[in-house]
């Protein structure tokens, strides 16, 4: 009896952890969908931004490129923000200890 319940319990174990799984695919199935538009929009980020002040900066990305990647139906993050696609917290922490300003154009240049 002690081995069937065991066996009851790793069976039960092992169903709930099949449906983990399962919304983990589905969850990268959408991720790797919309994962072109933010690569598209990040990599425009890097190439062409880095010269323009924060005004012209929001612009181009709030103002221009989001809209026109929606306008064409390229899938992407909703309210994608290139920063934290390129780079976490600890590394812009790590930055600032290192001497970086914390302030959002220093930021998106490190």
């Amino acid at each position: 009896a002690k081995r069937l319940n065991l066996a009851e319990r790793l069976v039960n174990g092992l169903k709930d952890e099949g449906v983990r799984w399962g919304a983990g695919v589905e969850s990268l199935k959408d991720e790797k969908l919309r994962l072109i538009g933010d690569i598209l929009v990040s990599a425009s980020f890097i190439a062409y931004i880095g010269p323009f002040n924060m005004v012209y900066r929001r612009d181009l990305l709030q103002g221009q490129w989001l809209p026109d990647v929606v306008a064409r139906q390229i899938p992407m993050t909703e309210g994608l923000n290139p920063q934290k696609k390129l780079t976490d917290e600890a590394t812009v922490a790590q930055w600032n200890s290192e001497g970086l300003p914390s302030d959002e154009l220093s930021v998106d240049n490190g």
